[in-house]
């Protein structure tokens, strides 16, 4: 084979490998701030691709490629991070859906001190111990009506302050489920009952709420009218 003729051939590969990665990028859709912040460095590129290559369940006709924009969250949060960068990461969690879970490595990370955590999260580490009701019902994403309709006793809300750490809010529906526990456990009149009800249905995590309702249904003061609300709601 001629000279000429290889290095065409090697020409014409080098662009589609380059078209490959292109196309890549254009399907891991990250928005314009990842590059016009320079939160893509050649070398994170480099590993995703390689990452997209070597995947063996990787599908042509699969459009879903957020796992690589996790991938780059992650290639980050590994290592060692200025606070500028922190404050970029924060910003580029809102649009992912897995948001709230990013930011809690943020709220963790060695890297974030307490007046950078101040900024970002409106709490330092040393004013947990000194959280009101209201705080600390905000931060777990209780919904108001938890205090409205006084569901959220003390006793409880002194337990969930003594175990709170930063992050802890994107774990928040492990404490509303025992939040409902705490009432499920015990003699409970009509009224609490469905108050107990309307509280799942507002939720801000339905697949958790859904799993307490069977619990109410077998509770023994459960209503009849109670467990046909219910069931129409199901």
């Amino acid at each position: 084979m001629d000279i000429p003729v290889v290095i065409c051939l090697f020409k014409e590969f080098v662009v589609i490998n380059t078209m490959d990665r292109t196309e890549f990028l254009k399907q891991c859709r990250f928005p314009k701030e990842w590059r016009k912040w320079n939160m893509l460095p050649a070398r994170l590129l480099e590993k995703l691709y390689q990452l997209y290559q070597s995947d063996a369940q990787k599908d042509v006709d699969n459009e879903d490629f957020r796992k690589f924009r996790l991938e780059a969250f992650f290639f980050w949060l590994e290592g060692d991070l200025t606070k500028d960068q922190i404050k970029k990461l924060f910003r580029l969690s809102f649009p992912e859906t897995t948001g709230k879970h990013l930011r809690s490595s943020i709220n963790r990370h060695k890297d974030c001190t307490e007046p950078l955590r101040k900024a970002l999260f409106g709490y330092t580490t040393k004013e947990i111990p000194k959280f009101n009701i209201s705080k600390l019902a905000e931060l777990l994403h209780f919904p108001k009506e938890w205090l409205m309709w006084r569901m959220y006793p003390n006793e409880l809300f002194l337990a969930h302050r003594k175990e709170f750490q930063p992050g802890d809010e994107a774990s928040s529906e492990n404490n509303r489920n025992r939040a409902f526990h705490y009432w499920l456990s015990r003699e409970l009149k009509e009224e609490q009952l469905i108050k107990l009800v309307k509280l799942t249905l507002q939720d801000p995590d339905p697949l958790m709420a859904e799993d307490i309702q069977p619990h109410i249904k077998k509770h023994k003061n459960c209503t009849d009218k109670i467990k046909k609300f219910l069931q129409q709601r199901s």
